[in-house]
């Protein structure tokens, strides 16, 4: 998920105006320098999570960037009349949800101590 984000952030950042408009602004309407913020706030998401895996906070907030950029991408889809768009991104949210709640035990729990191995009490 994370290397997902990751390249398509990147492709985003590094496609010239004119990709762009064919790609996001002609079918959806977006203007181009939001397309590029997404494309950042999408790198970075996908980097801290890959960077940042061993820390709870940096996970959480990277999912929830995930998140909000899903929700976005799917309700911009619907928004423009393109539902089978929309089915990817809200395919990934479902995805995103799963293993969240999957997870959510570790997103929880306390880190162990730097200074001892016994992880701390809940």
């Amino acid at each position: 998920m994370a290397i997902d984000f990751l390249f398509a952030g990147a492709l985003k950042i590094f496609s010239s105006a004119d990709q762009i408009r064919e790609l996001f602004t002609d079918k959806l309407g977006t203007p181009v320098a939001l397309i590029y913020t997404v494309g950042i706030f999408e790198a970075l998401a996908g980097l801290v999570l890959i960077v940042g895996y061993r820390s709870r906070k940096a996970a959480v907030a990277s999912i929830t960037v995930m998140v909000a950029i899903l929700i976005g991408a799917t309700a911009t889809n619907l928004a423009a009349g393109l539902v089978g768009d929309a089915m990817v991104p809200f395919a990934i949210l479902i995805v995103v949800a799963i293993l969240l709640y999957l997870k959510r035990d570790a997103l929880k729990s306390k880190r162990i101590r730097s200074d001892s191995n016994i992880p701390a009490s809940k």
